[in-house]
């Protein structure tokens, strides 16, 4: 369940613009952004985001962890990695990395899907491959799933805003169906004079109505109505693919009680892609209550909704009374 994480997407209407602006303002500044989304070629920007991912991976192996992951965070950046809470901001992550007992000592991947938002400026990859940790008994390596969401300024390098690692991945080179996988279109619909703030509040508020529904109806029903088409999630060392599936697999007992709290968002400037993190909560009748928090990408479908297209976490500490 979520790798002990259960969720996926929101229901939230798109934002329009709430700036006070004339209709004549208004009019040139959505063709001149239509314009220029419109000359992006969508497969050329996600090609940059997988080179960007297997990059990192190999810039890994060659000098580090720290290293390498020091220079792919952006000074904002999220780090879900298991047994303690989210890790708020590069410098943190760093100091976690380099005096964690469990730490591990090196990551390597795969990048098997990726997209991006339609103005090339934020984009997610599914990564597949391996953590080594050192247990105290000498080095263990571990199949691990990585989550990874990206965002880059001006054309720049792809730099990492949120990353959640999960060391109960399946071995690698598991199929991922055709509808799943990176998508091959040029572009996607252009959702006009969006803005920031406005839409990091929608995804926040759509995650919400998740967790909202997952308690009114269940965890499977929500899961179900939240997928996008295309959704991909986690359930121990397996892939789910699709609302159907995804449904079922994260459906929980009449008596359970699944619950989650959108803490972070963001969102591109184009309004289609953004991501949350927050803390779930997991109460099994008869079986005890377990902890975890999650990454959750979401992209505003063709109707305006907000429904999540992947999505990962792990376990972390009972809070604290």
């Amino acid at each position: 369940m979520r790798n002990l994480v259960f969720l996926a997407l929101l229901t939230a209407a798109t934002g329009a613009c709430r700036d006070a602006v004339s209709p004549g303002d208004a009019a040139g500044a959505t063709l001149s952004e239509a314009s220029d989304r419109a000359h992006l070629d969508l497969r050329e920007e996600r090609a940059s985001l997988i080179a960007a991912g297997n990059a990192l991976s190999a810039a890994i192996a060659q000098q580090g962890v720290v290293p390498a992951l020091g220079a792919a965070f952006a000074e904002d950046a999220l780090l879900l990695t298991p047994r303690v809470n989210t890790i708020v901001g590069r410098t943190a992550a760093l100091a976690f990395l380099t005096s964690d007992p469990l730490r591990a000592t090196a990551l390597r991947w795969e990048t098997i899907v990726a997209d991006v938002a339609n103005d090339g400026t934020q984009g997610y990859t599914w990564g597949q491959g391996f953590s080594t940790v050192d247990l105290g008994t000498g080095p263990l390596e571990r199949p691990t799933y990585f989550l990874t969401y990206w965002r880059r300024a001006d054309g720049g390098e792809w730099k990492i805003a949120a990353m959640v690692v999960s060391l109960l991945g399946g071995p690698p080179g598991a199929s991922v169906p055709a509808e799943f996988g990176t998508p091959t279109t040029k572009h996607r619909r252009n959702f006009p004079n969006t803005e920031t703030t406005q839409q990091r509040a929608d995804v926040l508020a759509a995650d919400g109505a998740f967790s909202a529904l997952s308690l009114s109806r269940g965890s499977g029903p929500a899961f179900e109505a939240f997928a996008a088409p295309n959704a991909i999630a986690v359930s121990g060392p397996n892939f789910v693919f699709g609302p159907p599936a995804i449904g079922v697999e994260f459906s929980s007992g009449p008596d359970d009680v699944i619950s989650w709290v959108p803490r972070f968002s963001d969102a591109a400037a184009s309004g289609d892609l953004g991501f949350s993190v927050g803390d779930a909560t997991f109460v099994f009748a008869g079986i005890g209550t377990f902890y975890s928090k999650y990454l959750t990408v979401w992209q505003k479908q063709n109707t305006g909704e907000w429904k999540f297209v992947a999505d990962l976490g792990n376990n972390r500490p009972a809070p604290t009374p």
